[in-house]
């Protein structure tokens, strides 16, 4: 498959082995977070998860100024030792019973801040080190499976140990392959000569380019900036509807919820990863028709969700629903690869993840009062349909675009 041919050059290999164990070990972290958070405060969990989302969007749009003068590898392998120590401390906690709303909340928004420096440096140094388009596009493929593999992975690891081992010892399995996929890094892409960067501003207006040089890229391309909407409006509902939602109904209507949403995500996970391995075989000729046909499945998968009461619908419908993931995220790859230039893919890359985490921080803040109003399974039906209907904006804009052709002129 030629998904897989990548994996035959070493750094590529070693680099990826690195992130399936910490997108893994992320998946344990994540459960663990809102599980704790909701054992303090309930419904109220989701301002846990907001402050997250809100540190992420704080580190995406600022963190270029340090990081942009840095080598990405020694932005991944610091964030990556960093996240671990703070890892430790709360297992530590958690062992010590000493964990506490205040602590958890301080942590998880510092690990927050040191995820957003990771990506974006992951995301350039990819091309450097596959040049080929072809090649480059298979391994766009190859990473973004990281996290589909991880959905299989971490949620059924976690139905496994669970009833064993506490939920505050997550963050010790989470720690660990942070130090994995930092001495990953290390041996993959670390000792590669720095990639030339391309100073066309210094003192103050180079900190306003690490901040807004994302956006002057991005603001000529209207297919970026209607994929830069859905991604919002995709983690609007992912959060609403998947990470908080569906964990508090199923806390409510589930006798072993825990198990029931790790069998969920790993139904998630099966058809996040299968789909991307077809995917990665065929260069997205039109990215925009991807993005709308992965709005359209997610938002009717989450519709869905909260309406199955049985195990085996549950699963099914998550599995349909993952399908949009890679639709999106190979199509959005493609395009920030192919319409940007190579000193601008970390600062455009920053601005996807702008998209994502005010997505995820404007869902985390809404969700208790649309919970305490229309109660949780109706939130997460009406996230799935704004979803939805991003997608059919999608199609509106897509028949306009053709029926007003660029340089087409009135009669």
């Amino acid at each position: 498959m030629f998904v897989l041919k990548p994996l035959a050059q070493r750094s590529i290999s070693l680099l990826w082995a690195g992130q399936v164990l910490a997108a893994t070990g992320s998946e344990f972290y994540m459960v663990a977070v809102v599980w704790i958070a909701a054992d303090f405060i309930g419904s109220d969990a989701g301002y846990v998860s907001a402050l997250q989302s809100g540190m992420l969007l704080f580190g995406s749009l600022f963190g270029g100024i340090l990081t942009d003068r840095w080598r990405h590898s020694t932005t991944m392998i610091s964030a990556d030792v960093l996240r671990a120590l703070l890892l430790l401390v709360l297992s530590v906690a958690g062992l010590m019973h000493f964990m506490s709303l205040p602590l958890l909340m301080v942590l998880a928004g510092c690990i927050a801040l040191l995820t957003s420096t990771f990506d974006p440096s992951l995301q350039a140094t990819l091309p450097t080190i596959a040049i080929d388009p072809d090649v480059r596009h298979a391994t766009n493929g190859l990473f973004d499976a990281t996290r589909r593999m991880a959905r299989i992975l971490g949620p059924s690891m976690i139905a496994l140990v669970n009833g064993f081992l506490p939920k505050s010892q997550f963050f010790t399995v989470t720690a660990a392959t942070f130090l994995l996929s930092a001495l990953a890094v290390w041996m993959a892409v670390a000792r590669f000569p720095s990639a030339p960067r391309r100073r066309e501003y210094s003192g103050m207006a180079a900190v306003v380019d690490g901040v807004l040089g994302g956006w002057r890229m991005a603001r000529g391309h209207a297919a970026i900036l209607y994929g830069l909407f859905t991604n919002l409006m995709g983690n609007v509902a992912w959060a609403i509807g998947i990470l908080l939602g569906m964990i508090l109904h199923l806390r409510e209507t589930s006798a072993d919820p825990l198990t029931d949403y790790s069998l969920m995500m790993t139904a998630y996970g099966v058809g996040n990863l299968t789909t991307n391995l077809i995917l990665s075989n065929i260069r997205p000729r039109r990215p925009v028709v991807w993005i709308i046909a992965a709005k359209l499945i997610f938002g009717a998968g989450v519709f869905l969700l909260p309406l199955v009461h049985d195990r085996l619908w549950l699963m099914t419908i998550a599995c349909l629903a993952a399908i949009n993931g890679p639709f999106e995220n190979l199509a959005m790859l493609y395009l920030m690869q192919t319409r940007s230039e190579p000193h601008r893919l970390a600062q455009i890359y920053r601005l996807l993840m702008c998209a994502i985490f005010l997505g995820l921080f404007l869902a985390y803040l809404m969700s208790p009062s649309l919970f305490a109003w229309f109660g949780i399974g109706p939130s997460i039906m009406g996230a799935g349909a704004a979803v939805f209907a991003s997608g059919l904006i999608g199609i509106g804009l897509l028949a306009w675009r053709q029926s007003h052709p660029v340089g087409a002129k009135p009669a």
